[in-house]
């Protein structure tokens, strides 16, 4: 009997002592936090980066209000090509921001635009697998091209005296620079204005987007 009640106080004691305290929960809690922060700072840092789709310049594949990811490590484990979706740091008014354009020219090749058609090296450029040729038609109906470069010009006082489209300058990229451009021309600010012209391979931030929401868009670009 007696070898009975001191198994129980064992038992009892054991379950005292697995019981765990106040502390131990709070540091629990902490190390979860920690690991938790150091994962996701290594994510969006290093793997993936969150983005969101300002303005229409790439409508209609990618459209205002959308929000994603964009994949930092891409631009280490892969090639940049032609045709890809890419965020790009630009600086604006002194100010760090991203821009999601595409790749239409890669480094050394001659970008031109004749006729509102694009040519690489001479040879019209096939835009079909990324470019809604619907919209595009709805786009050249209403304002009579697609491609080309809105051009303002002015009077002595600098009042704007006629607004026109014109094809932009022939461009020759140097190796370590791209010819970007947004999928909706007719509004997108890109390398066909002067004051942006070709960004360099450091400038890249991301290539492709996985939009997460609204959840009706999801899907990758």
């Amino acid at each position: 009997m007696k070898r009975v009640k001191d198994n129980k106080r064992v038992y009892r004691d054991s379950e005292k002592k697995e019981k765990p305290s106040i502390l131990g929960e709070i540091l629990g809690f902490v190390k979860t936090f920690v690991v938790t922060a150091i994962v996701f700072f290594l994510f969006v840092n290093f793997i993936a980066h969150p983005v969101n789709i300002v303005g229409r310049s790439m409508h209609p594949n990618l459209q205002d209000g959308e929000f994603g990811f964009t994949s930092k490590i891409s631009l280490f484990i892969g090639e940049v090509k032609r045709g890809d979706v890419v965020v790009v740091t630009m600086e604006e008014k002194g100010k760090e921001t991203h821009w999601v354009k595409r790749i239409v020219g890669m480094p050394g090749e001659t970008v031109s635009c004749k006729d509102d058609v694009i040519y690489i090296n001479g040879e019209a450029l096939d835009e079909s697998a990324y470019i809604d040729e619907a919209y595009k038609k709805k786009m050249v109906e209403q304002y009579g091209y697609f491609n080309k470069m809105p051009k303002n010009y002015y009077d002595e006082e600098r009042e704007i005296t006629v607004a026109v489209a014109e094809d932009f300058e022939e461009v020759t990229l140097g190796k370590d620079e791209y010819f970007v451009m947004g999928d909706n021309r007719i509004v997108s600010k890109d390398s066909r204005d002067p004051s942006v012209g070709p960004v360099k391979k450091d400038q890249l931030f991301g290539k492709q987007i996985l939009v997460f929401y609204p959840f009706s868009h999801i899907g990758i670009h």
